[in-house]
């Protein structure tokens, strides 16, 4: 074999790939039209509720469609990703990313809640040690 048949084999593995991978990625687009209609749909009937005289259940629900509305993209795009095969591996570092990020957050609020503390603990055994 030379070198213009094996390239010749691989345009034509990637191209029947190519065409197997096409229908795919329209029926991805279909999803994420119709999802992204009825998640702008689902927000919209939200903050279409009224209730009067009542402000805190209106605020409740103007800020459940503002957390709705990016969540379920955020959500649509991983199904459209987990359709096309890509989206196990993605969420997997998603998880372990945000995982880590809690992680880090939580050990700097103890950080900062115990600072004081601390600082008092070794400033007392710094006095201890200078006797």
């Amino acid at each position: 074999m030379n070198f213009t048949e094996i390239f010749v084999g691989a345009m034509r593995l990637l191209l029947v790939q190519l065409v197997g991978f096409i229908p795919k990625l329209l029926i991805a687009l279909v999803i994420w039209i119709v999802g992204k209609y009825f998640i702008n749909l689902g927000v919209g009937l939200i903050r279409k509720i009224k209730v009067k005289k009542i402000k805190p259940v209106s605020r409740l629900l103007d800020s459940l469609a503002f957390i709705l509305l990016p969540l379920g993209k955020v959500l649509l795009a991983l199904i459209i990703l987990d359709y096309l095969g890509i989206g196990g591996s993605v969420i997997q570092a998603l998880l372990s990313g945000f995982t880590f990020a809690i992680a880090i957050a939580v050990g700097l609020a103890f950080g900062r809640a115990l600072e004081e503390d601390a600082r008092k603990i070794v400033e007392s055994v710094r006095k201890q040690l200078e006797k």
